[in-house]
């Protein structure tokens, strides 16, 4: 029988070694559990996200169909407007003659009884007058 010191490769499994060897899987399970929480929270956000997405198509597509009404009842209250406000209007107007209308002293014509309006040239050039 021959006694051989050369190693084989093999270590001897202390407890020391299985305990690290726990500690190390434990933590192991611990971060991998955290990306699976973290990945949850994504799939729930991304569900969110895809029911926000029909829910906005679903009011697009209904806005699609009453827009065309909308505008249809919005050009009937514009017409009933207009006419109620003419009809106002002419109710309400103040119509005076002109002949009748008082003219402000500042207003009255400035020729043949107001101030003289000629052009430069007319007034300095004695041959035009």
């Amino acid at each position: 029988m021959r006694l051989s010191l050369a190693g084989t490769g093999l270590r001897r499994y202390t407890r020391k070694h299985c305990v690290h060897d726990r500690d190390a899987a434990r933590a192991e399970i611990l971060r991998l559990e955290q990306v699976i929480r973290d990945l949850d929270t994504a799939v729930a956000e991304r569900g969110e996200h895809v029911a926000q997405l029909e829910a906005d198509a679903v009011d697009v597509s209904v806005e699609r169909q009453l827009r065309p009404l909308a505008e249809e009842s919005a050009d009937e209250f514009e017409a009933r407007y207009v006419a109620l406000k003419s009809r106002v209007a002419n109710e309400h107007a103040i119509t005076v003659p002109p002949w009748l209308r008082p003219v402000d002293e500042d207003d009255k014509p400035t020729e043949p009884a107001g101030f003289d309006v000629r052009t430069l040239r007319d007034a300095f050039n004695p041959s035009a007058a």
